[in-house]
């Protein structure tokens, strides 16, 4: 269901990104001068329809699991999971889950925090790229790896829980936790791309503070309702805190140490570059 709404908001997105910008209003943006970020739309746009080809891929790759039956659930034994995560078996707290639920959704719209800044709210379409590959490339590899590796969920030991619930195919996708993930990714990149634009410690101190603390919740949540097992939440938190943080930087500008330049030059007997330093 996350990954539906994901693809097609996000399909959705990208597709009147291409549609209602021209060329020259992704070049006007490329060459903004007091951007922190190098921004070429048609770049990213390719990585951002390459982050919606890899979702699908972990998309479909989950949609192959299949759910326990009675004497695969019968062969479940709590011992067998590591003690860190064991008594975690026990909890099953469906309200909870939904409020797990509620706090991922508004991770989503976290990025707004983005446009606080006016350089930031010139170089809107490459935001938006970034935020498309950002949620890209957590939901794939959360779904891949779910897929992959089919790890039976705290419930799924739990003989109080109903056995429709411990037979589904979801009683099977506990590695890694998605809603941490992605949580952590969107408040990750917020949290790094508001502080490139921003000159204001204190609100910069505020953001990444929310950006650390809502994900931490989110997980603890998912623990506290028995979706997942510590090990899952924590292994999310750092695939998508890695990823938000990972995607803005890279696309920062390199600058040279101050005092060092760098020169192109040629002679008949070949070229290169020459590297000077003044202190």
């Amino acid at each position: 269901m996350i990954v539906h709404r994901y693809l097609r908001s996000s399909l959705a997105l990208l597709v009147a990104l291409l549609v209602a910008c021209p060329p020259s209003m992704a070049q006007e943006q490329k060459q903004e001068q007091d951007s922190p970020y190098d921004l070429n739309w048609k770049r990213d746009a390719i990585y951002a329809s390459g982050a919606l080809v890899f979702t699908g891929i972990g998309y479909f790759t989950r949609k192959q699991v299949t759910g326990h039956t009675e004497q695969t659930l019968l062969g479940l034994d709590r011992y067998d999971v590591p003690g860190f995560d064991r008594s975690t078996v026990d909890n099953w707290r469906p309200s909870v889950a939904t409020a797990s639920d509620y706090m991922m959704y508004a991770s989503a719209a976290m990025p707004l925090l983005m446009m606080a800044d006016r350089r930031a709210r010139q170089d809107w379409l490459g935001l938006a790229m970034m935020y498309i590959e950002v949620g890209g490339f957590t939901i794939g590899l959360t779904e891949l790896t779910k897929g992959m590796v089919r790890r039976p969920r705290p419930y799924a030991y739990n003989t109080d829980v109903p056995l429709e619930e411990r037979m589904a195919p979801d009683a099977r996708l506990s590695f890694f936790s998605g809603h941490t993930s992605t949580t952590a990714a969107m408040c990750f990149l917020t949290a790094k791309v508001f502080s490139d634009y921003s000159d204001n410690r204190v609100a910069e101190g505020l953001v990444w503070t929310g950006a650390v603390i809502a994900p931490a919740v989110v997980g603890f949540l998912r623990v506290h309702s028995g979706k997942h097992f510590p090990s899952d939440v924590i292994t999310g938190y750092l695939v998508g805190a890695t990823i938000g943080y990972l995607v803005p930087e890279l696309h920062r500008k390199k600058h040279l140490p101050k005092g060092m330049t760098v020169s192109p030059f040629g002679s008949q007997y070949g070229a290169g570059l020459h590297f000077s330093y003044s202190l």
